[in-house]
């Protein structure tokens, strides 16, 4: 039986599909509680593993994996239901294309030389608030959309930043 902080990191992944239903059917609200459930256990996982002595090489792979499953595949759903615009859009494929050079990267160098930096674990705090007020955005003032996208670009300047972080380190390793 997993443990209860890698169960969390699972059930990030599981929230995906209820999500898309959510949004496909309107329930702004809901995908927005929803998600913000999910995104707490990315917090709560981590502590847990921690405080309770139970981390495992698992957790480490699955926690991050979790992350960009559940920020990216919103992202992508909220940009397929028309939910982003251009702007929000092109920010969100900035991130999406970050983490395919990172994970690459890391694949390329192994995990280990290039560990998780506290800037990325800010940049995931600072996309999940973004799209939880992206997600809450139709049910709130028009403003709320436009201070969604300008977190979005936040984290996406955040991800770009430290996802730069990650091709130096790589490099430096390599050579």
């Amino acid at each position: 039986m997993p443990s209860l902080p890698n169960l969390l990191s699972l059930c990030r992944i599981a929230a995906l599909p209820p999500l898309a239903i959510l949004l496909a059917t309107g329930e702004n609200w809901w995908a927005a509680a929803l998600f913000m459930v999910a995104a707490a256990t990315d917090f709560l996982d981590g502590y847990l593993a921690r405080r309770q002595d139970t981390t495992t090489a698992f957790g480490a792979a699955i926690d991050p994996i979790a992350d960009k499953v559940l920020v990216n595949g919103v992202a992508l759903l909220l940009a397929g239901l028309g939910g982003l615009g251009l702007w929000g859009t092109l920010a969100a494929l900035l991130i999406l294309a970050r983490e395919f050079v990172v994970a690459g990267l890391r694949e390329a160098v192994g995990g280990g030389a290039l560990p998780v930096v506290r800037l990325a674990k800010y940049k995931v705090a600072v996309q999940m608030a973004a799209l939880t007020l992206l997600l809450a955005a139709p049910e709130l003032p028009p403003a709320a959309h436009g201070a969604g996208i300008v977190l979005l670009w936040i984290a996406a300047l955040l991800t770009l930043w430290t996802g730069a972080g990650y091709v130096r380190r790589a490099l430096s390793t390599a050579g």
